[in-house]
């Protein structure tokens, strides 16, 4: 069983081939770079790489937000275009939650993880996680909110990943508080894949409208007034 993972709400965009337990192939795309131009390229170089055909594949998982609105639209968009063509099935993961994928990957998990990435305007997207096992449970919803504002909602200790996390740790030092900042892997399609192969299963076909972007707020656009 082969799953596709695509991320491109992020910056540092990416591509990835897994089945069950086992990445084959990645591929970055480049830094705020042109992930719709790029992202089929990369995907046919990996699955060339890995000997797998288009039509091998069971299913395409890709991040659905939150993230860059722009890149959401890209990535959702080249997943559904695959899916469709190829009658496969296509899954969605929220960008926090991938990231926190990532994180849990190695070692011994925390108890509790938050993650926080840039959302621009001073603000963080963030969300908490308790951990069972290596797998993330979310705690509450999606929020975009400036770190001051989400540091007291932290236990003391809370080990923060994301791009985010700097800012929220410093945040969180100014107010008294006492957070941990982790690493946090840069490409996010692995763990993308990883988890489609065990969302989908195989032999299912791709099901219109089944898949939504998950913004968390309004666009500028959508916010500028008419």
């Amino acid at each position: 069983m082969y799953v596709l993972g695509i991320d491109t709400a992020t910056s540092t965009g990416s591509t990835a081939l897994a089945r069950p337990g086992e990445v084959l192939a990645r591929a970055g795309l480049d830094e705020r770079g042109w992930h719709a131009r790029d992202l089929l390229a990369r995907i046919d170089a990996i699955l060339a790489g890995a000997d797998v055909r288009p039509d091998q594949l069971a299913g395409i998982a890709v991040t659905v937000g939150p993230g860059s609105f722009t890149g959401v639209r890209i990535g959702m968009a080249t997943a559904k275009g695959l899916a469709y063509s190829l009658d496969v099935a296509i899954a969605g993961l929220s960008t926090l939650e991938a990231v926190a994928r990532a994180v849990l990957t190695g070692g011994d998990p925390p108890a509790r993880l938050c993650v926080a990435i840039a959302a621009g305007r001073g603000e963080v997207y963030a969300a908490l996680f308790h951990v069972e096992g290596h797998e993330p449970i979310r705690e509450g919803a999606e929020r975009s909110l400036r770190p001051a504002d989400l540091v007291p909602d932290l236990p003391q200790g809370t080990p923060v990943a994301g791009n985010g996390a700097a800012a929220l740790v410093l945040a969180a030092r100014g107010a008294g508080r006492d957070l941990s900042e982790v690493a946090t892997p840069s490409l996010l399609a692995d763990s993308v894949a990883l988890w489609g192969c065990q969302a989908i299963r195989p032999g299912e076909s791709y099901r219109p409208g089944s898949l939504r972007p998950s913004y968390v707020r309004p666009s500028d656009a959508e916010r500028a007034p008419r």
